[in-house]
């Protein structure tokens, strides 16, 4: 597409350099390629059909109406209409603003989106994983695991009421870093001035992005590139390079290191079992029992690793406490003065990673105090070989099983959870009921693959499973064990008039080996869970 040919070269522009600022913009709202790939999006999106505060849906769209919006948006006639406001219940008890746009607003939010992600995707930080395309939860899951492994310390961090609270005026500043162009600048004003709809009265809110609008997400990580950027130049100006680390060994560790190669250098010239390698050997593993005993460094090596996701972030800290502390202050006050929000004051922690845990995406992350890796026995002699503990990644089973109490999957008793038929189900057909199940299932196993306590996924397998087997068994007043009997432990079930068969995806083994993280793939959860 023509449409494509544009933006990919102002994605090439943004990549090439990355302060390059972009001019006459607004004037690819005149192809009509852009217009008809961001109906196209929408269309194939179910979300597109969701009505907004007008009664239309994005099927009744005509390529003359597309033409008429494109010629309204380009002579800057066009207004968008009142955002209707429902609301969801967040982990908090509290309940979440999220704004349903018309369809008309839809299609132009697609476009101002296409462009944005265009000017900004080549820009943005490798450390920000949310609302990003070939990026997800995983993505960014992987990455602590492999880099804060190395820390002592998290900064958990979640900024508070996010959307509502971003300054359009910041925001628009933002942007113009990188847009000069007053016309695409007006248009995205206009989206950040609409009324809002809010239970059944028109409210015009000073600080607002809706949440829930197509080009809310990606405002969001524009907004949020500056304490990514704030954040990276601390880093840089903070740690230690690697070059440099060996210059701030101790002395008596570089004197065992010499000692060790010059020994190393020695045993070459003896025969593979002479007395005299053995002896070497032996010499060897003395100094390196010396070597592990010694300071490293002349002063703690400093290393300070960030990631975020949406409004959600950490920063993990090696060194002195009293840094991390410092680190924690200004953050603070950038937020407060530079993007005049403030962080959620229960979800800002300090933790230390082998003393609790950091929630971090839906999971509890932590490393474990004792990390011996493997003991064996050589000539009678048991040796232990230790290294740097791998993090660790739980469940949290009760917030996880809390939610399908409340939903009627489950049972609170005093001490433990158990399962229960859904009886409002019991009226849908068998194939219905496995069918829910199984999505229910499966959407809990993928999102918690990268689990390392597989004992927490067995537990959480087998209480959906039970339920389906008691709801299967309410329907047709059967046992349990007759429902098994009937339809085997997966509850395959004939879907009618078809030869095909539905079944609960029935596990036996747990290993560790079979954890891991779906890369560069979407991996949904509800929200309440990873807030």
């Amino acid at each position: 597409m023509s449409k494509l040919k544009r933006l990919v070269t102002i994605s090439k522009l943004s990549q090439k350099d990355k302060k390059w600022i972009h001019k006459d913009i607004f004037r690819i709202l005149y192809k009509n390629e852009i217009w008809i790939a961001a109906y196209e999006k929408l269309k194939s999106n179910k979300g597109a059909v969701t009505p907004g505060s007008l009664t239309e849906i994005m099927d009744s769209m005509s390529l003359k109406k597309l033409n008429r919006l494109k010629e309204q948006v380009c002579c800057e006639q066009y207004t968008f209409k009142t955002v209707k406001l429902s609301y969801i219940s967040s982990a908090e008890g509290r309940k979440r603003p999220l704004g349903v746009s018309t369809t008309n607003d839809k299609i132009v939010q697609e476009v101002i989106r296409l462009i944005l992600e265009a000017i900004y995707e080549p820009v943005f930080s490798e450390l920000s994983f949310g609302f990003r395309p070939g990026r997800g939860c995983h993505d960014a899951l992987d990455h602590v695991e492999n880099k804060f492994r190395w820390v002592d310390n998290v900064i958990e961090g979640d900024i508070e009421q996010a959307y509502p609270t971003i300054n359009p005026h910041i925001l628009i500043n933002t942007l113009e870093k990188r847009i000069k162009d007053p016309r695409f600048i007006r248009l995205v004003w206009k989206l950040l001035r609409c009324d809002v709809l809010s239970e059944e009265r028109i409210i015009w809110l000073k600080k607002r992005v809706p949440q829930g609008n197509i080009v809310s997400p990606i405002l969001l990580n524009i907004y949020y590139h500056e304490l990514d950027e704030f954040v990276e130049k601390v880093m840089v100006n903070t740690i230690i390079p690697k070059k440099n680390r060996k210059i701030l060994k101790s002395p008596a560790y570089n004197s065992l290191e010499y000692k060790i190669g010059k020994v190393k250098k020695e045993i070459m010239f003896h025969e593979q079992n002479s007395l005299v390698r053995q002896e070497f050997a032996k010499v060897i593993k003395i100094l390196r029992k010396k070597r592990l005993e010694t300071t490293l460094s002349k002063s703690k090596i400093i290393r300070i690793e960030y990631v975020r996701y949406a409004n959600h972030w950490m920063i993990g800290i090696t060194g002195d406490r009293t840094l991390a502390y410092n680190l924690k202050d200004k953050v603070d006050y950038f937020m407060k003065n530079t993007l005049d929000q403030k962080l959620n004051p229960l979800k800002l922690k300090f933790i230390d990673l082998r003393m609790g845990n950091v929630n971090f995406l839906g999971y509890e992350i932590f490393l474990p105090r004792n990390y011996s890796i493997s003991g064996y026995k050589a000539k009678e002699v048991k040796s232990i070989r230790s290294g740097q503990p791998q993090l660790r990644f739980d469940i949290p089973v009760a917030k996880v099983t809390q939610r399908y109490v409340d939903k009627g999957y489950l049972k609170s008793l005093k001490n433990k959870i158990r399962p229960i038929s859904k009886s409002s189900y019991t009226i849908l057909e068998d194939h219905v009921i496995v069918s829910h199940y199984r999505s229910l299932w499966l959407g809990i196993f993928n999102y918690y693959l990268g689990s390392t306590n597989r004992g927490r996924l067995q537990y959480i397998h087998y209480l959906l499973h039970m339920s389906c087997a008691m709801t299967l068994g309410h329907r047709h007043r059967m046992s349990c064990s007759k429902i098994f009997k009937k339809h085997g432990k997966g509850l395959t079930v004939i879907i009618p008039h078809t030869s095909k068969t539905i079944s609960f995806p029935y596990k036996t083994t747990w290993r560790l080996s079979e954890r891991k993280w779906l890369l560069g793939k979407k991996v949904s959860i509800t929200a309440n869970l990873i807030s």
